[in-house]
Parts: C-alpha cells; sequence; structure tokens
C-alpha cells in the first residue's frame, strides 16, 4: 500500500476544503478542513507514525472526526467521504491549487469553462489569449496565472528547514545509539541551517563502518536504499528525503565535518587561503610539508589554519574567514537566550480578519513556562475590518482585553502582553481603530493582502506602519513564503532608516515557510542599529518549539543576543511596549 506523506494528507484535506467551497457547503466545515491541513502540512513528525504509534490525538487541528478519516486512509489506501465530496469535480481543478494565488472557484471556473486536464493546459490556455475573455478574468489575471506558474515549475526539489532538520534528527537520534558510532554530525546546508535543504548528509565517525552502514539502510523510515559502499550509502525515507551516509575514522572526522558543511564559497575561499601557507586542504586533513595532518574536531582544523573557529551558520563566504583572522567574529544569539515569544495565536473568538489558532490562553501559558520563558505576548489577527463595523471591532477588543486582564491579575509566572497582530491595509491604513489601538500593550502590523503591489505602493504601505506610535513591530516583514511566494519589492534602506527613526523592531518571524526577515536582511539591518524581535507566529502550542528555526535565522545574519529584545529580562523588555498593568 502506498504511503501516504503529510504532505500527501494535507493536500488531501485541502481538496476537500475546496470541494466544499465550490459546493456552497458549511463554513465550519471548511474551515475544519482547512486548519487539519495546516496541522498536518506544518508538523514535523509524519501522520503514519503517530497513528502506528495511536499517538494522532496530539496533533492540535485534528478533531475525531479527522482522525477517523486518517484511521480509514491507513488502512485502506483511501477514505470514501473524500471520494464522495469530490465526485463530479473536474480533476484538475484540484491539481491547480497548487498554484499560487488560484482560489478553489476561481480553479474550478478554469478547469470546468475550458475543459483543462492538467497545469500545462492551463499555461497554453494563458498564452493563447483563452482566459482574459472569460467573466471575471483580464489580460491581467492571466498575466499573474502565467507567473504563477512559471513560479510553480521553478520551485527547487527542496524541503523546508523545519522539516529536513526534524527527519534528521530521527536518523540522527537512530545511529547515535549505535554501540559503534562515535559521533554523528548532520552536513552541508542542514548543518548551516539555511531556510531550505535538499538531501540530508550526516556524517558518522566509526571504527566499524560496515556496521553502521548495515543498521543506517534498516532504520525503519527507510523506503528505499539507492546504494551503498564501504564508507558510505544512501537511501530514500519513507516521506521522500533523500539522506547520504559517509562514515570515516575519528582522527579524520573534524576535516570531514569541515569539509562537507560548506558552503561551496567557503571552502573555495579557504582552501585558496590555505595555499597562501602551502597547505593543501581535503576532506581527510590538511597537506602541509608533504604530510597529512588530521584532525579530530574542526577547532583543531581551524586552528592549524590560524584561524578561529567559525559557527557553521556563519560559512557563507560573507567576511567570515577575514573576521575569524582578525579575531572579530560575532558572538552569536544563542536559543537558551530567548526569554520570550510574542507572537502567538490563540483560539479566543475574536472574530478575527485571519485564522484562529488551535490553543486557549492558559494552554499558551502554560507551554511557556515549560520553556522557562519571562514573558508572551497574546497578538491574535485583530477582527475582520470588512465584515465589522467600527464599534464592532473596538467591542470585541475590549471583550479580549478584560480577559486577559484577569489572566495578567493572576498569572505572574508568565508575564503577558495583550497585543494583536494588526493588517496594513492596501492603503497603507491600520485595520484598527484608534480607539481600539489605545486599548493594547501594543501592536504587532504586518502585510497580508496584495503582496506584489509595486515597490513605492508597498513601501509606503510598510512606511506608514512603522511611522504609527501604536505599532512596535513590524512582522514577517517580506511577505515571502518558501518556495510559494516570492518577497515583495520593498525599499529597504528607506524601510530601515524608519526604523532606526522610530525605535521599530523587525520581526524574525520562525514559521516554518516564512523564517522572514531573511538572514541577509537581518545583517543588512543590524549595520543601522535596528532591534529584533524572534517570534514563532504560533498558531498551536507544539509550535512553540520552532523558536529554534527563527534564532537560526538571526545567527545566520550574524545577530549578536544585544541585537534581540526577547532575550532581555521582562522589566527591561516590558518598556518597549505601552505596558498597563504589570
Amino acid at each position: 500500500m502506498k504511503f501516504f506523506s503529510n504532505k500527501d494528507i494535507a493536500k488531501l484535506f485541502r481538496s476537500v476544503s475546496a470541494a466544499y467551497v465550490v459546493r456552497g457547503g458549511d463554513y465550519f466545515k471548511i474551515v475544519a478542513y482547512d486548519k487539519a491541513a495546516d496541522s498536518v502540512k506544518h508538523s514535523t513528525v509524519e501522520m503514519k507514525d503517530l497513528w502506528d504509534d495511536q499517538k494522532l490525538e496530539t496533533v492540535s487541528g485534528l478533531g475525531p472526526g479527522m482522525r477517523s478519516h486518517l484511521d480509514e486512509l491507513f488502512k485502506t489506501g483511501h477514505i470514501k467521504h473524500f471520494d464522495q465530496v469530490k465526485k463530479g469535480l473536474p480533476p484538475a481543478m484540484f491539481e491547480f491549487l497548487d498554484i499560487g494565488g488560484l482560489g478553489p472557484k476561481t480553479a474550478y471556473k478554469l478547469a470546468k469553462v475550458l475543459k483543462l486536464k492538467n497545469i500545462d493546459d492551463l499555461a497554453k490556455a494563458a498564452k493563447a489569449g483563452k482566459i482574459r475573455n472569460l467573466a471575471g478574468f483580464g489580460e491581467k489575471s492571466e498575466k499573474d496565472i502565467l507567473d504563477s506558474i512559471r513560479l510553480f515549475k521553478k520551485r527547487p526539489g527542496r524541503y523546508l528547514l523545519p522539516f529536513a532538520f526534524a527527519a534528521a534528527q530521527r536518523v540522527l537520534n537512530y545511529l547515535r545509539l549505535l554501540k559503534e558510532c562515535e559521533r554523528a554530525e548532520p552536513l552541508g546546508s542542514l548543518r548551516r541551517m539555511v531556510a531550505t535543504v535538499g538531501d540530508i548528509d550526516i556524517a558518522v565517525a566509526s571504527k566499524n563502518p560496515q556496521k553502521i552502514i548495515e543498521a543506517f539502510k534498516n532504520f525503519k523510515e527507510v523506503q528505499k536504499v539507492l546504494g551503498a559502499g564501504p564508507m558510505s550509502s544512501s537511501v530514500i525515507l519513507r516521506n521522500g528525503i533523500q539522506v547520504d551516509l559517509k562514515v570515516l575514522p575519528t582522527d579524520s572526522f573534524g576535516s570531514l565535518l569541515q569539509h562537507f558543511t560548506g558552503s561551496k564559497n567557503h571552502n573555495i575561499h579557504l582552501r585558496e587561503y590555505a595555499l597562501k601557507k602551502e597547505m593543501s586542504l581535503s576532506e581527510y586533513g590538511i597537506k602541509y610539508k608533504d604530510k597529512l595532518c588530521k584532525f579530530k574536531g574542526e577547532h583543531e582544523f581551524y586552528k592549524f589554519l590560524s584561524l578561529k573557529w567559525m559557527e557553521p551558520e556563519l560559512r557563507e563566504d560573507t567576511g567570515e574567514i577575514e573576521a575569524a583572522h582578525k579575531g572579530n567574529l560575532p558572538n552569536l544569539i544563542k536559543l537558551e537566550d530567548i526569554k520570550g515569544d510574542i507572537h502567538l495565536h490563540s483560539n479566543y473568538p475574536i472574530e478575527p480578519s485571519h485564522d484562529l489558532g488551535t490553543g486557549s490562553f492558559e494552554e499558551i501559558i502554560a507551554k511557556a513556562k515549560s520553556l522557562k520563558y519571562e514573558y508572551i505576548g497574546l497578538s491574535d489577527h485583530s477582527p475582520g475590518y470588512s465584515t465589522h463595523s467600527k464599534k464592532q471591532i473596538i467591542d470585541l477588543i475590549k471583550k479580549r482585553t478584560a480577559k486577559i486582564g484577569q489572566l495578567k491579575n493572576s498569572n505572574k509566572s508568565v508575564r503577558v502582553l495583550n497585543l494583536l497582530e494588526i493588517d496594513i491595509r492596501t492603503d497603507g491604513t491600520l485595520s484598527v481603530p484608534e480607539e481600539g489601538l489605545k486599548l493594547l500593550d501594543g501592536a504587532i502590523a504586518g502585510i497580508h493582502s496584495s503582496h506584489n503591489q509595486n515597490k513605492t505602493t508597498i513601501t509606503r504601505r510598510v512606511l506608514t506602519a512603522i511611522n504609527s506610535p501604536y505599532v512596535q513591530v513590524i512582522s514577517h516583514p517580506t511577505n515571502r513564503l518558501l518556495m510559494q511566494r516570492e518577497s515583495s519589492d520593498i525599499d529597504w534602506p528607506a524601510v530601515f532608516e524608519a526604523c532606526k527613526k522610530t525605535d521599530t523592531i523587525l520581526e524574525i518571524n520562525a514559521w516554518p515557510n516564512r523564517l522572514d526577515l531573511p538572514d541577509t536582511l537581518v545583517r543588512d539591518a543590524i549595520r543601522y542599529g535596528i532591534k529584533f524581535v524572534i517570534n514563532t507566529d504560533s498558531h498551536a502550542v507544539e509550535q512553540m518549539d520552532n523558536m529554534r528555526f527563527g534564532v537560526a535565522v538571526a545567527r545566520r545574519g550574524w545577530a549578536q543576543k544585544k541585537d534581540i529584545i526577547n532575550t532581555l529580562p521582562w522589566d527591561e523588555f516590558k518598556k518597549f511596549f505601552n505596558v498597563k498593568n504589570d
């Protein structure tokens, strides 16, 4: 029977939601399937493994009905109810949903009216000018569809960092339990914590490589063995990720680790640096005066070159070798430096403009305690401005503020900020009126629509929010969705100048397909003296564990503890906000 990955399952749930949308189904059913799809998509554990262990109930967003559907899927290979809901709808519409910017009704109309069978047919129809003549479409719609298809087809065969990281950790944990394994580490882009990862590369130090390789091939998640030699092996896991294993004796492990951590440009520069010292580098060590010097660890390897050890996240040939030579590498922020998370979505019924979270205020606070945080920010999306009057928005905020006030009074071990994530509307105005903003401890403002406006317009939207006296933080600043949507075209020097002038904080968002602000812009912003806050943007309490990936972005951007405000203790941190009750 076919193995259904999380990606497969999320697509199934999403297709049922789309079918209900087209058929005019119940709103709450549609929301339930969308939540289930999001929960599965962003889980770092395979649903099949959780099902095998009878732990599906641990996944937020999967109610009894969704769990029963998965039970049927894993037992029979299909779900009868899903077949019934989708019956009669053109199969191509579900394929079109993979293209950014096409909703269910649009996808249905294109597939049905133009009798399209697949994405290639859609591209041909757009190039032939057949879409612009349909009701509700035009030349711009046609061009946007072609642009989206081009972007879709350009997507590399890569995986988001959190999912590759989780898969690698399972393999590493398994290998580290073997008595023949002296050490096991990730390599390449994963060790450098790049936002997206291709194949997973792992290095093991061992005196018995054959035992390691045999055990590796028998790992429970291996679907196919691609090959195996005396010192290496490659496999495909059930989730589709390729894992390549290299085994080397302990005395050369540091050289192997350095060589295969990369990046390519870092290693080229390092080889050029070594050649000036009449040394040559390889995965086996450093050759100097006709002698191969081997190294158990990387620190010794770099020390032999008269360089300070460089954190893997820095190895992108962006000045780290020169900094290591001069002894002025940054002291990078660490996960344990984080004292709070202030972009957290709950299930409080504020009737938001975008999706609710799945956890209660109390559950979020309990999770924060387990993470030993000093403070959190409850930052649900603001009430929908297109569906609520000004008075309704203010009344909803008042009720939520009263509830959070009770939590503040009853709980002092974790301090609570009363925040909202405010929409920066297409005309630059904020989605909450001033009277509502005054009720809060602060606001996180972000763009959630019309991401592809021209540079002047979208920059003006961001600058308007930065200059608001009620906004302290700009969320997911570039608006990118990795492998799905490109960054907005923004005048970053103008944004940085405005942030510096107003002391506005830029968010480093740890959500798996955002990791936004990107590391290159983090480094640019640091040069302006701008401060950051690292947040998880969690919509379920278990997603608060994603903080490490936001920290990884900050580290790749050369950020230190002093650059990140949520490394501060509460008494210093609260000064950035309008804390009314402490």
